[in-house]
């Protein structure tokens, strides 16, 4: 079985990039708001002031982030095979034990296409992300309590009239497993491993 490797936002990574994107606009926003301030510019404040929002949320948003993963825990998700073929079956591992005492709405375990495409708009260029989900386990919500643990295994398989992985200048193709928990009044938990699928038929047995 291959060891889960986290991509997503739920990510160590990808939480600090929300921290330090939120701090880089908070410092500058109050870089503006500070001469304002001395000077008594009320227009200049107000715009200063509105300039500051977004990084205030940004930051809020990643607090909310670190508090939903905190309260949830990391599950440990291996699979059989992460390189695999058009129409290839494999299994996924999923094994959590909670830290903490959680509710949760509800648990589900997905098998994810996801196609992203860059193009250019007169001088803007906009970058549109399509999803569908090819397969989906949910696990019953409720209360779960510290050191509770779940273990499931599903066998999943790439369909046979798919797309194979792409990553071109312009658009990109990615398959993906991912965990989904929904918590009450917090950010969903999701965490998502990613998938190699190649170019060639798996032969039919």
């Amino acid at each position: 079985m291959e060891t889960h490797k986290t991509i997503s936002l739920n990510s160590r990574n990808g939480f600090l990039f929300l921290v330090i994107f939120g701090l880089f606009w908070t410092c500058c926003s109050l870089f503006a708001i500070v001469p304002a301030l001395l000077n008594g510019e009320l227009f200049g404040i107000l715009f200063a002031v509105i300039f500051l929002v977004p990084g205030l949320l940004i930051l809020g948003y990643a607090a909310t982030v670190y508090y939903s993963r905190s309260r949830l825990g990391k599950p440990d998700i291996t699979v059989s095979n992460s390189t695999l073929r058009v129409g290839e079956s494999f299994t996924v591992n999923l094994l959590h034990t909670f830290k903490s005492d959680v509710q949760i709405d509800r648990l589900e375990v997905q098998l994810v296409f996801r196609e992203t495409a860059t193009y250019q708009q007169g001088t803007d260029t906009r970058t549109v992300t399509h999803e569908d989900i090819y397969e989906n386990y949910e696990l019953p919500g409720g209360q779960y309590q510290s050191g509770q643990f779940i273990q499931e295994t599903y066998t999943m398989q790439i369909p046979p009239d798919a797309m194979h992985t792409l990553n071109v200048r312009r658009n990109r193709l990615q398959w993906f497993v991912r965990v989904r928990a929904a918590i009450p009044k917090l950010p969903d938990y999701v965490d998502e491993y990613e998938l190699t699928v190649l170019p060639e038929i798996a032969p039919e047995k």
